[in-house]
């Protein structure tokens, strides 16, 4: 069978998930759809699909189309998500779940309740490198691990110019951390286990557009199994290039890579060997094959919507912990 995919958002994150679906022999983008009928219009021919239109409805209307991909504002992700389920639509959304938790909730409560497959874009949980570190984890290859830092330094205001939404709070749920930073928490969650609690700082350095979002955030954490993790992230770094880097540091070694670089680096003994065998990837193939897999052999993707829950509460209890100067539990992060 080949699956229909009708991309829903197609600006210039887009272009990352045409690479995923074209990669994919059992998948085929049947529809395109931008906020008026010219841009999607424009798209579509230079993607070579037959399909476009202005209105999702007529995607959600059409038998033909399987799956959903949604590439859309992060106030849009859980209101068309819902409504494609109810379409009987399998969908893909970007990250993170929602701007607030409540939506966020309402899409993790929906997904589990379908049959059908919802799974998030958090590419970077597909990719070589933190295969490869779970994979060594797991194999308990540095022993119990006790600590994991992300650093995220990114110059990212490029994104940012002549897109509306990105400069709107309400529409956005915050800068840096929700946008950026939610990468890098599935991550830490990924490969350390739920977050329990958190202290966060954010400001607001460099990036005036922004308005009251923060450009730059420092995140503690404290995992369940007691380990600690701290991440920093920033929209404005001032260096040579970007860069997304993690360490986890265990009882017996330490695991090094940057998702970013083609370098992955593992301790042990206090002896550093580099794994040269390792090819660089994103994820942005393998999520969509692993989405594909989840829907023919009917299992829940590894980012499904109730899974990425864990995330929305960690950045918005760092939210919380910013606004307040207090450590913040993840649990007290509830839908009203």
């Amino acid at each position: 069978m080949v699956y229909n995919v009708a991309v829903i958002g197609a600006g210039n994150w887009s272009k990352n998930h045409l690479l995923g679906w074209r990669a994919q022999k059992d998948a085929k983008i049947t529809w395109v759809v931008r906020s008026n009928e010219e841009r999607a219009k424009a798209r579509a021919e230079e993607w070579g699909v037959a399909n476009y239109t202005a209105d999702y409805k007529k995607v959600f209307a059409d038998p033909d189309v399987h799956i959903v991909d949604l590439v859309l504002p992060h106030d849009l992700h859980a209101k068309l998500a819902i409504e494609a389920l109810e379409a009987g639509k399998h969908v893909v959304l970007e990250k993170p779940l929602a701007e607030n938790i409540e939506d966020a909730q309402r899409l993790a409560d929906a997904a589990a309740a379908s049959k059908l497959k919802v799974m998030v874009a958090e590419n970077w949980n597909y990719g070589t490198f933190v295969s490869r570190a779970k994979k060594l984890l797991e194999a308990g290859a540095i022993g119990r691990p006790y600590m994991i830092r992300g650093a995220l330094d990114l110059d990212i205001r490029y994104a940012f110019k002549g897109v509306a939404w990105r400069h709107q709070s309400e529409r956005m749920g915050g800068g840096v951390l929700i946008d950026a930073g939610t990468h890098a928490i599935s991550v830490m969650r990924h490969l350390m286990g739920e977050i329990t609690e958190v202290s966060a700082q954010i400001d607001n350095y460099d990036f005036p557009d922004l308005g009251s979002m923060e450009d730059t955030a420092l995140v503690l954490t404290r995992f369940a199994s007691g380990a600690m993790g701290l991440l920093s992230a920033t929209a404005v770094a001032t260096k040579v290039r970007n860069s997304t880097s993690f360490m986890i540091m265990g009882e017996k070694g330490a695991i090094e890579f940057d998702t970013h670089d083609r370098s992955f680096f593992t301790t042990i003994d206090k002896k550093r060997s580099e794994e040269f065998t390792l090819e660089p990837s994103r994820g942005l193939v393998e999520q969509m094959t692993h989405f594909l897999s989840a829907i023919r052999e009917d299992t829940t993707p590894l980012t499904s919507p109730m899974e990425q829950m864990g995330s929305m509460r960690t950045i918005l209890a760092a939210y919380e912990s910013a606004r307040t100067g207090r450590t913040v539990k993840t649990e007290e992060i509830r839908a009203k």
